[in-house]
């Protein structure tokens, strides 16, 4: 999100070229036209917040002046990695777990919650799909595994995650799918549906509303 230095520095560029056109014209130029800079930069500030925050989800701007889906809230995901366990040397099953979103018009943290681990992003890019339609969210991410199991099964490692918004409008999609790569070896996919508004940030609350869907 751009700061109010960045929109003052845009604004006083915008002022000198429009102040050069103005003279270079033979039009007058004084100081009291630079009285309202203040609260034209204090608008813009203002207007920049909204926008960042809140009139981007707007379905009325989609397409044409906002191209980022809304994903914020709290999803049901189906997890199947290809991960196995080394002392039984078994493929782990299918798992539910969750991912909570927050999300502004710049910015996206997408926080996967398991049994055992928590995920968070460390970079993101959200740009239209390469299949024409919808959009694709790609992500790097670390992963941390709960204390107890740091020493015996899995340590704090880093992934990539590729994900395709599906259904709903463009906008608002209602399914997300696809798959992640980690720094160990291990690759899997996932698809996230149910999607609540409210976004959890533990597994166990999480469970709680979203566990009992299918």
């Amino acid at each position: 999100m751009w700061s109010k230095l960045h929109i003052s520095a845009f604004v006083v560029l915008a002022v000198l070229v429009w102040g050069a056109a103005l003279l270079l014209q033979g039009t007058p130029v004084t100081l009291d036209h630079l009285a309202p800079f203040g609260t034209v930069v204090g608008f813009l500030g203002s207007a920049g917040a909204a926008f960042e925050h809140i009139l981007w989800r707007r379905r009325w701007l989609h397409g044409w002046f906002v191209k980022r889906p809304d994903i914020r809230g709290t999803w049901r995901v189906k997890l199947q990695s290809s991960w196995t366990d080394s002392n039984t040397q078994t493929q782990t099953e299918t798992i539910v777990c969750f991912m909570g979103v927050t999300q502004s018009y710049s910015a996206l943290q997408m926080h996967l919650m398991t049994p055992e681990s928590e995920s968070w992003l460390i970079a993101e890019r959200i740009r239209p799909s390469q299949k024409g339609d919808g959009y694709e969210v790609v992500g790097v991410y670390t992963n941390q595994p709960r204390i107890p199991l740091r020493e015996s099964r899995s340590q704090i490692h880093f992934g990539a995650i590729v994900l395709d918004t599906h259904g709903g409008s463009q906008a608002y999609p209602d399914t997300l799918t696809g798959e992640y790569w980690t720094d160990r070896g291990t690759k899997g996919q996932m698809i996230l549906t149910g999607r609540v508004p409210r976004v959890y940030t533990r597994y166990e609350d999480a469970k709680r509303i979203l566990g009992r869907q299918r």
